[in-house]
């Protein structure tokens, strides 16, 4: 093979290797920094997998709970769970990831899910643009929302509030803003009608001052 040829063949192979990188396209991602009084499981750590496509960016403004509307039980991995979650999601909802942007499992584990700076998704009819969403793992119309994912909930909140100076009458429901869901179940919904999530918020709040 001439010199010539072989000069044009390396030639051909820069174009395809640029074309390919220019075709590859990243996406931003606002990775947020957790202070002590919270932990969570980060999406590197579970195995979150990364964005194929993007949406248009927000910032959060609000915060609102869900739960998964389907029952999970002690043995049910909930890694596993979430990264199903999230294939599922890409796949048959053609979103573009988890619908939530935090999932705290029976045992009051918080993870990571969508990152925070693009808008979540809901099957009902509100918007969720600027909701910060958070889905405690299970379906709260049967099961009981336990006193540790209680005390996991509390401290997300209030990291978010003060992360994002979310004021308390922004921490809501889905069903606050739906009326074709029962989300997220009664056995949590219970704690928001009497407030009692949102005190537990603001006096952790004060504490931080």
């Amino acid at each position: 093979m001439s010199t010539r040829q072989n000069i044009f063949i390396l030639i051909i192979g820069l174009l395809l290797v640029v074309s390919c990188t220019k075709g590859k396209k990243e996406f931003p991602i606002t990775e947020l920094e957790y202070p002590d009084y919270v932990k969570i499981v980060k999406r590197a750590d579970w195995g979150w997998l990364p964005l194929e496509k993007g949406k248009a960016e927000a910032p959060i403004t609000k915060i609102t709970i869900h739960h998964g509307g389907v029952e999970f039980t002690a043995d049910k991995d909930p890694v596993k769970s979430i990264q199903s979650l999230q294939k599922w999601s890409r796949a048959e909802k053609e979103w573009i990831d988890i619908p939530y942007h935090f999932m705290i499992d029976l045992t009051g584990i918080i993870y990571e899910a969508r990152p925070i700076n693009y808008p979540g998704d809901t099957n009902t009819e509100y918007d969720p643009t600027g909701h910060a969403l958070i889905e405690i793992m299970g379906n709260y119309e049967v099961q009981k929302f336990s006193k540790v994912q209680q005390q996991s909930l509390v401290e997300l909140i209030t990291f978010l509030c003060d992360e994002f100076s979310v004021p308390l009458s922004e921490i809501k429901t889905h069903k606050d803003y739906s009326e074709k869901t029962l989300c997220p179940g009664k056995d949590v919904y219970k704690y928001f009608q009497d407030s009692s999530i949102v005190k537990r918020v603001e006096t952790k709040l004060n504490e931080l001052k």
